[in-house]
């Protein structure tokens, strides 16, 4: 079976003493030479062998010619062809077809070939490398033992994290390696020794047990014999929202580190979370394919989030917002008609503290006359922020955010205990938009029962007399 060829087909004139005096003879003294890939098989094992062929003008003293096939790793071939003792003075030479035994190759290999005349007539020479097609080759790919990897077939058990494997078309008469592993670039690294598999027990299914749906978790099968192919698929590859779950933070070196457990290219930025869909960004965003990601300074609050962006799409983690990493809170707090903010912190902290007042569409615009202020609050202290007796007035609210870090979010504390303070416009403006036809509704419906009664009442006042009536006549 041939697989592909190289031709070289070049034309000379015969050799003769005067070319050698004159001029150098290159490789052109061979004619059509033909490079070929051929499967040499015995009952279901097939072989790649290299096949040569050749012609050329035997002229003089020229009595054969010999081939070498030398690779790395390999051991050199070389084979001589003859083909007698070509009279002297024909100049116009005899044309002679050589074809040389086919040379063991392997799947990809690069060979260089050699060809020269025996003897070397004006040392003559031909070299060709030639390429071997690889194991990806349609036409060796299932026939070539060594190419031979067996194919997986998987099914996935979410409720027992399992993955339940079947092997097929493996070669019969080696055992079988199967095994997960995590695959970083080209190499697929494994945790634990594989499971070996003898021959009669790959009719049966495998079941491989698997930590997190990862996707660069993949099952690895391949024949038990030195140099194997390997064959891998990744159920999980599509499954990338695993990845952004491995966030940690440390408290002593206020640093938020994100290592991805498979490689990615990704952007990552710290934003703040505003309780919508959307997440402000928050400094600078980090490009990382696999390395370790890590945000310096960081203040654990609820509303810092991570956003995490792909070609395929944008996710956002919060991994403060169940609160148990808040080291400050703020409150606001009345006493006799007085408001005031406090503030408590569990680490040596600076704020920021102003008051803005609630505008539409939900913003805190800052109050005319109230400026920024900033104060240090000792660890595991509190400190106090007076506000005005006419806090009530108006709507206002107090922003504070922590400065001394390099990645905070500005928090807003709303809930003035005033019987008269403000709703929140929009808030208002849609629990009206409900009321309003809730109301009306029930006034019709309330509308509707009255006139309904009185319709009735009505009646029975006119159903009374005739029934009487009727009753008297009927008694006459």
């Amino acid at each position: 079976m041939v697989l592909t060829y190289f031709f070289i087909c070049i034309y000379i004139a015969p050799l003769s003493a005067f070319h050698c005096r004159n001029q150098p003879v290159s490789s052109a003294v061979f004619n059509n030479v033909k490079l070929s890939n051929v499967l040499a098989c015995e009952g279901r094992k097939c072989s790649l062998q290299l096949k040569i062929a050749t012609s050329m003008n035997a002229t003089g003293d020229i009595r054969g010619v010999s081939v070498c096939a030398d690779s790395a790793g390999m051991i050199g071939h070389c084979q001589i062809y003859t083909f007698g003792h070509v009279g002297k003075g024909k100049a116009t030479g005899k044309q002679v077809d050589v074809k040389f035994k086919c040379v063991p190759v392997r799947p990809g290999q690069l060979v260089f070939v050699t060809l020269k005349t025996i003897p070397n007539y004006c040392k003559a020479t031909w070299t060709q490398r030639h390429l071997v097609p690889e194991c990806r080759h349609e036409g060796i790919r299932d026939e070539v033992a060594e190419c031979i990897t067996g194919k997986l077939a998987y099914t996935v058990d979410k409720a027992r994290n399992a993955l339940t494997v079947k092997v097929t078309d493996a070669p019969e008469d080696t055992d079988y390696n199967l095994r997960l592993c995590h695959k970083r670039n080209v190499i697929c690294a494994g945790e634990g020794a594989p499971m070996k598999i003898k021959p009669q027990h790959l009719q049966s299914s495998i079941m491989l047990h698997y930590s997190k749906p990862l996707p660069c978790l993949c099952i690895e099968g391949w024949p038990a014999r030195v140099d194997a192919r390997r064959v891998q698929v990744c159920p999980f590859k599509n499954n990338l929202e695993e990845l952004w779950s491995g966030i940690t933070y440390d408290f002593n070196k206020e640093e938020l580190i994100w290592e991805p457990q498979c490689p990615v290219k990704v952007s990552v930025s710290l934003c703040h979370a505003d309780g919508g869909k959307s997440c402000q960004d928050i400094g600078n965003v980090f490009h990382s394919e696999g390395q370790k990601v890590i945000f310096s300074s960081v203040d654990p609050h609820p509303m810092l989030c991570t956003k995490f962006t792909t070609e395929v799409g944008t996710w956002i983690k919060c991994p403060f917002a169940k609160g148990n990493f808040s080291v400050w809170t703020a409150k606001i707090t009345s006493k006799d008609g007085q408001q005031w903010a406090e503030i408590s912190t569990w680490v040596k902290a600076s704020f920021s503290v102003s008051v803005c007042e609630m505008k539409p569409p939900s913003q805190c615009k800052q109050m005319e006359g109230n400026k920024f202020q900033n104060f240090s609050v000792d660890k595991m202290k509190h400190t106090v922020f007076n506000l005005s007796k006419g806090s009530c007035e108006v709507c206002i609210c107090i922003q504070v955010q922590r400065v001394d870090v390099r990645f905070s979010v500005p928090v807003l504390q709303c809930d003035l205990q005033c019987s008269n303070w403000c709703r929140d416009p929009e808030r208002s403006q849609d629990i009206e938009k409900i009321l309003l036809p809730a109301f009306i509704f029930l006034t019709v419906i309330l509308a509707a029962v009255l006139f309904g009664r009185m319709t009735i009442k009505d009646g029975d006042k006119k159903k009374t007399p005739w029934t009487k009536l009727t009753f008297l006549r009927m008694n006459q």
